[in-house]
């Protein structure tokens, strides 16, 4: 009689792990997750307050000082802590930080095609009072013009914040009222910068020395103005459509696997070894 040898099959786990990637339509392979998807629909109404709240008090606090109510020197440490603290929610790389930093960005280009209306309205025709610099007084307590410190609180306070303040309400909005922003972000963004308009002539017609200390809204001033804050309104309708879309984009990707091959681990082109005995 032959001999036989027993073989025992033991069954070993050997698969790899997997870890799941998402395939947009126009990708040419899988890509990555984007940051902000990991907290989608789970807003932190926190993180939402405090990154609208540093972006709205550089221009809140001119009606603030324009009343009497808040001296600029005081409004502009609050600031200077706010936007520090901005920076490292943004930073962190949450959902609320990504919107906040596309919606600084987005502020700052929109505040500088605004003020490619307004600097040669003032400077070369002369028919609207440029009164940051008199702002940039107001902040380090002077009675004199300090336009470098007007003019960089109005680029990264006023012009950034308030933009900063828009995308991260919007970005909050995708979550509880998609639709709201979807359809219609460029109406949106217009009306956005109609209302800061609004909070601008309210500002100068209201307090009793607001034109004394601004500027006097004649047709032609208001004419401008509205102009100016529809142009900036239309800059950022520009960027939310982009950024709604990326993130439709990515919110619809098709999850799916991938599997890393060891150099060790048997594949199906690889022909199994016969137990010895069956060769």
């Amino acid at each position: 009689m032959v001999p036989t040898e027993v073989v025992e099959r033991v069954d070993v786990d050997t698969s790899p792990r997997v870890r799941p990637i998402f395939v947009r339509p126009e990708a040419t392979g899988p890509v990555a997750p984007p940051r902000f998807l990991s907290v989608r629909g789970k807003t932190n109404w926190t993180r939402v307050a405090v990154l609208m709240t540093a972006g709205a008090l550089p221009v809140s606090a001119i009606p603030l000082y324009v009343l009497g109510l808040v001296p600029m020197t005081y409004s502009a440490l609050a600031v200077v802590v706010l936007m520090l603290v901005k920076a490292v929610l943004i930073r962190q790389g949450s959902a609320e930080g990504w919107w906040a930093g596309r919606g600084m960005a987005a502020g700052l280009v929109a505040v500088t095609a605004y003020d490619a209306l307004r600097l040669p309205m003032s400077y070369l025709v002369g028919v609207w009072p440029d009164f940051i610099p008199r702002i940039g007084g107001w902040i380090v307590g002077s009675n004199h013009a300090n336009a470098p410190i007007g003019y960089l609180w109005r680029y990264l306070g006023d012009g950034g914040g308030i933009a900063v303040a828009f995308f991260v309400l919007c970005g909050a909005l995708l979550n509880v009222r998609p639709t709201l922003v979807r359809s219609h972000p460029m109406a949106l963004a217009l009306g956005y910068g109609v209302f800061i308009w609004l909070g601008l002539i309210a500002t100068v017609v209201l307090p009793p020395r607001g034109e004394e200390m601004l500027f006097v809204p004649t047709a032609v001033i208001l004419a401008l103005s509205l102009l100016g804050h529809l142009i900036y309104g239309a800059v950022l309708g520009i960027f939310l459509s982009r950024h709604v879309r990326h993130a439709d984009t990515a919110a619809h990707a098709t999850p799916t696997t991938t599997r890393r091959t060891l150099p060790t681990q048997r594949t199906d082109s690889t022909p199994a070894t016969p137990p010895p005995g069956q060769r």
